[in-house]
C-alpha cells in the first residue's frame, strides 16, 4: 500500500469518527464510494442497498435518519429521474453533486430505498459496513 493510500484511508477513518461526510474527504482524494468498492458487505436487495448507500453517503445528514426532512427537504418516495436528476447535478439550495460518485444502479437502489419508506418492505439498519444489517 501506498504512503499516499494509507493517508487517503487514514482520513476516510478520521473523517467517520467525527461524524464528517465521507463523500468530501473521498471526492478530493479522488476515490469513489459506491457499494461496489464494499467486498466485504453481503449484497441486499435494491432497497438494502439504496439505504447502505443513503448511510454510506451520508444523505441523513441532511435529509433525516429517514429521509423525511431536516436541513435539506423530504425525500421520501421520490422518483427515479428526480434522485438521478439531483445526484448528477446538485442542487442550488445547497447539495453537491454525486456524479463522480454513483453508478446508475446506485441511482436505482437510492430511488427504491426512497420508495419503500413507510412500507413493510423499508430497511431500517444503521450500520452501512455491517455484512448483514439487521432490518
Amino acid at each position: 500500500m501506498t504512503m499516499q493510500r494509507t493517508l487517503i484511508l487514514n482520513a476516510l477513518a478520521l473523517a467517520a469518527t467525527l461524524g464528517t461526510s465521507a463523500s468530501c474527504v473521498a471526492a478530493d482524494a479522488g476515490l469513489s464510494i459506491t457499494s461496489s468498492n464494499a467486498p466485504h458487505a453481503q449484497m441486499l436487495d435494491a432497497a438494502g442497498e439504496g439505504r447502505r448507500l443513503f448511510l454510506k453517503l451520508n444523505c441523513y445528514g441532511c435529509h433525516g435518519m429517514y429521509a423525511g426532512g431536516g436541513m435539506g427537504p423530504n425525500i421520501v418516495n421520490a422518483e427515479r429521474n428526480d434522485v438521478n436528476e439531483v445526484l448528477m447535478r446538485g442542487s442550488f439550495r445547497g447539495m453537491r453533486s454525486y456524479r463522480d460518485f454513483v453508478t446508475d444502479t446506485d441511482i436505482t437502489n437510492i430511488a427504491a430505498y426512497l420508495q419503500s419508506i413507510g412500507t413493510p418492505n423499508e430497511p431500517t439498519f444503521k450500520d452501512w459496513w455491517k455484512k448483514n444489517p439487521p432490518k
